[in-house]
């Protein structure tokens, strides 16, 4: 029997061994695919009225075969960062349309590339203060040692969704200063000063889903989670002092629920093999339709906005309209997760996730292009945060022993 000085040093040991399960919840997004590339695949857009146009979103995944290099803007744009400069496999993307009077619009779309180290907007690493707001006459500036993660909670059939943080690197050109290309993407409620808060839309963001097992079409697939219903709302903001609500975060709302995947070591460290077992393929080309016509709350000012279809002339729910499934790995989103995602985890990381939803969102200066609509979609890769688990549990599990051998000698 163990007397009460072995039982408050396994206590101790139990302790330690809670906060480093604690610690493997955070995730953070993978980047080092595909630095500088967007998504090569072409599609064509047919709009209600009659008239099409081709629009590039098609292989949306990073790391894809499809992917081609971000064109360089005409006149030249001296980026704070580069479009996809950590090549990221984690997006956050919107559909929009120009509308210049003739029988069709003009798709646009609007893609930032999540991942590498969070931002100070305030420039000062030393006041002991982070500001997510843009500081008049300051630089944003990285935080050393930081990176962009989602936080996640697993057990009893769920999963819960604590926090979201993340670096943004918008693809776009043309006549935008550099930083309106760059965005700090949060959870929604977060205060300029990175503190949590209560979801505003609670009915959608209610950061929940459900997680099961998935056996898959062999029945022996193991190390695999099922994620379905985890209800989400992200904001995006630039961190341009001149933005119409620089002062505030919420500029854009993005909504949805995300579905996807956890996907776990074995304990020789291999991720199981996907392809083939029924994962099926991406989300796309589905737009979400469920919300159009309801109101949510803004996150700035007073009121709510009402969600959209798009425009008459460039319905994103149109047949063929939404987007092109994965066709590159033979359209197997478990092939695809075995050849890109598995490969670029770091090698002390236990597990990833994979998640997609066709969503939509909130623009909150009233763009005339990105409207509040159906076409606001997101794909998140993220990693368990690089710690070696077993080697850690061994020498936790010895220095217990130490620890109550020493105090048994005592006795």
């Amino acid at each position: 029997m163990m007397n009460k000085r072995t039982v408050f040093a396994v206590a101790i040991c139990t302790g330690l061994l809670t906060v480093s399960g604690a610690l493997a919840d955070q995730f953070q997004l993978v980047t080092g695919v595909g630095a500088g590339t967007q998504p090569g695949a072409f599609r064509v857009v047919t709009s209600t009225s009659g008239g099409n146009g081709f629009f590039q979103d098609g292989q949306r995944l990073g790391g894809t075969p499809s992917s081609v290099p971000i064109p360089s803007p005409n006149p030249p744009i001296n980026y704070i960062q580069n479009p996809n400069q950590y090549g990221s496999l984690s997006f956050m993307f919107r559909r929009g349309s120009i509308d210049f009077g003739g029988p069709s619009a003009t798709p646009f779309v609007s893609v930032d590339y999540l991942g590498g180290p969070l931002l100070d907007l305030d420039g000062d690493l030393n006041n002991g203060s982070r500001s997510l707001v843009p500081v008049n006459g300051q630089s944003a500036v990285a935080i050393p040692g930081s990176t962009s993660y989602l936080d996640l909670s697993f057990g009893g059939g769920q999963v819960s969704l604590n926090n979201f943080d993340a670096n943004g690197n918008n693809a776009g050109a043309g006549p935008a200063s550099p930083d309106q290309l760059i965005t700090v993407n949060t959870l929604a409620g977060t205060s300029p000063t990175g503190a949590l808060g209560s979801a505003i839309n609670p009915s959608i963001d209610d950061r929940t889903g459900t997680a099961s097992a998935f056996l898959g079409n062999s029945g022996t697939l193991a190390g695999v989670t099922q994620i379905d219903d985890l209800g989400y709302e992200f904001w995006q903001d630039t961190i341009s002092e001149n933005s119409s609500s620089a002062d505030e975060l919420g500029t854009a709302q993005y909504l949805g629920e995300l579905r996807g995947w956890k996907i776990e070591r074995d304990i020789n460290g291999n991720f199981p093999t996907m392809a083939g077992e029924g994962l099926g393929s991406t989300i796309w080309p589905s737009v979400n339709t469920s919300e159009v016509g309801n109101s949510f709350n803004n996150a700035i000012g007073a009121g709510t906005s009402t969600i959209t279809d798009g425009t008459i002339r460039d319905m994103f729910s149109d047949p063929g309209n939404g987007g092109l499934a994965l066709t590159d790995f033979g359209g197997d989103l478990g092939a695809y997760l075995d050849h890109i995602a598995a490969t670029a985890i770091d090698p002390l990381s236990q597990s990833f996730v994979y998640f997609e939803s066709a969503g939509f969102g909130i623009n909150n200066p009233a763009d005339p292009v990105f409207l509040d609509s159906s076409g606001w979609d997101v794909v998140l890769i993220a990693q368990s945060t690089p710690v070696p688990e077993p080697a850690c549990l061994i020498l936790v599990l010895a220095g217990c022993a130490t620890m109550i051998g020493r105090r048994n000698q005592k006795t």
